[in-house]
């Protein structure tokens, strides 16, 4: 049995072009990895504000002869007060792109999940237990579509460079 090498990547894009996301995600208002100019605004009242979503996968870069199963995502550590990040199952089939349009609407309420998604922790949870073989390179299973939150009561102030936890997705092999 000949192992796969995956990676983490993100989707973009009307025909999704799939880049690795392991130097991480700018959470923002665009559709892309790393864009710093369209920040999130926080809430100058009670009430969260999402970002647009990201697309993630484990994906195949190094076909084996094995097969993933156990798709889990989970923080690598906890936020800053006023943020959260969430996520929700997907089929790769289903990719649409980031857009104004299927962005989580603002909500009233500080702390809010968005309709659909599942807050996530520090625990792995699974997302996806569908077997698929490692023999084909690309994505592997669904995606765990996120989004952040930030509600008024983050005082970490504005900038590019606010530190999030990492995103874990984990699976099995055999």
């Amino acid at each position: 049995m000949s192992a796969a090498t995956c990676q983490g990547q993100a989707g973009t894009g009307a025909s999704v072009s799939w880049a690795s996301a392991e130097g991480g995600c700018t959470f923002n208002l665009a559709d892309n990895i790393t864009n710093t100019s369209t920040p999130i605004a926080v809430p100058t009242t009670t009430g969260t504000n999402f970002s647009w979503i990201k697309n993630l996968v484990i994906a195949v870069t190094v076909t084996g002869t094995t097969a993933i199963t156990n798709r889990t995502v989970k923080m690598g550590s906890s936020p800053s007060t006023g943020l959260a990040l969430f996520w929700k199952d997907v089929a790769v089939a289903s990719y649409v792109q980031a857009a104004s349009g299927n962005r989580p609407t603002a909500s009233g309420s500080n702390g809010a999940t968005p309709a659909g998604y599942t807050a996530m922790t520090t625990s792995a949870v699974q997302y996806d237990n569908t077997s698929h073989v490692t023999s084909a390179s690309g994505p592997n299973g669904d995606m765990a579509v996120t989004v952040i939150g930030v509600d008024n009561t983050y005082v970490g102030g504005a900038g590019t460079a606010i530190s999030l936890p990492n995103i874990v997705l984990s699976y099995d092999e055999a």
